[in-house]
């Protein structure tokens, strides 16, 4: 009998050995060939942080439903979008009468007293983008009876160019991340082997950025996303930019040293950055306001507030609920007074944001 149990002993010893011996090369097998979670430093926010953040001023996370969360991107893709953009001249226009698509139709708009990109891009359910797209020369500042095509879906309008082809043009442009289909280009301009492109053709390519601006657009995009929009959208943009205008109280020609956003009474307003509540109380002409100093000497105001929902001292992360839109202090209605000042001088936001 001890004989027999001897043996029993080495014969569970051996199979377990074994066993060992399967489940480490089958571990090893999986690690090589099972991709690997990119490392964190290779994400960046697609509006990040400014340079040199002060770790002191970082909130903690947390899970709060008052937050917007910005998406990411890697580095790459980033700097491969702004890399694509070329910029043109702005008398650049495009001839509507070789219009190639078959399901998407433009009609011309003449800008109106009270309207802007932003607010024509709302009301025809498009964006920004596809307005530059649809208008490459379109100036960065908007003028009174400017005519601009309207896209009546989201994309972009292409000229073909000398030698260009469908392969060469589905290269140029992204969806989601990656070259367009050459297959969607032809469907979406009714492009066969007997119904061939010609230069000066107009293409409509969907679901792409714009790659063709003026330099004061691509200017626009490399800084834009520094900061963060005090809402959760557009909206109807803004009634007044930065610079000198007409006071609409006094009647006087006075510096306006923000941004005043469309908004209803009580709208919800947010952090445009990450960064320390410096003040928050009423001052004067902007009646409840809310400063917040952010890195790099930056600080941003949010005026005329109806509800102040932090306090001095207090850490706020971007896209955090701040306050709510009011009507206090000098105005004529209820809305949302936005600056943004470097080292104490007021800046022009437009292209920070």
């Amino acid at each position: 009998m001890p004989i027999l149990n001897r043996r029993f002993v080495r014969f569970l010893l051996l199979d377990a050995l074994v066993i060992l011996g399967l489940l480490g090369i089958f571990a090893a097998v999986n690690h090589a060939f099972v991709p690997q979670t990119p490392p964190l430093s290779e994400r960046i926010l697609v509006t990040p942080e400014p340079s040199g953040f002060d770790a002191a001023l970082k909130p903690k996370a947390d899970s709060s439903s008052n937050s917007i969360i910005p998406k990411t991107l890697r580095i790459e893709q980033l700097q491969d979008a702004l890399s694509d953009i070329t910029v043109v001249d702005p008398s650049s226009s495009l001839d509507l009468k070789r219009l190639r698509a078959t399901h998407t139709t433009v009609t011309v708009h003449k800008i109106e007293m009270g309207e802007n990109y932003w607010s024509l891009a709302t009301d025809n359910n498009i964006s920004i983008n596809t307005l530059i797209g649809a208008n490459p020369g379109m100036p960065f500042k908007a003028s009174i009876n400017q005519p601009v095509n309207i896209l009546s879906r989201k994309g972009i309008l292409h000229k073909v160019e000398k030698g260009e082809t469908i392969a060469g043009i589905a290269a140029l442009y992204r969806a989601e991340e990656k070259p367009i289909d050459e297959k969607i280009i032809k469907d979406e301009n009714g492009i066969t082997w007997w119904h061939r492109i010609h230069e000066g053709d107009l293409l409509y390519i969907p679901g792409v950025k714009a790659i063709h601006m003026v330099k004061e657009w691509k200017d626009y995009f490399d800084k834009r996303g520094f900061f963060g929009i005090p809402f959760s959208g557009w909206g109807k943009g803004w009634t007044s930019s930065f610079g000198y205008r007409t006071d609409p109280i006094t009647g006087e020609q006075k510096l306006h040293k923000g941004m005043d956003f469309k908004a209803k009474y009580g709208e919800s307003v947010f952090a445009a950055a990450t960064g320390k509540v410096i003040f928050a109380g009423v001052s004067g002409g902007y009646g409840n306001l809310i400063q917040i100093h952010h890195a790099n000497g930056y600080l941003t105001y949010y005026g005329h507030l109806s509800k102040i929902l932090v306090k001095q001292g207090h850490r706020v992360r971007r896209g955090e609920l701040i306050g709510k839109v009011g009507a206090t202090g000098r105005v004529t209605g209820p809305h949302l007074h936005f600056e943004i000042r470097k080292n104490g001088r007021a800046i022009n936001p437009l292209p920070l944001i």
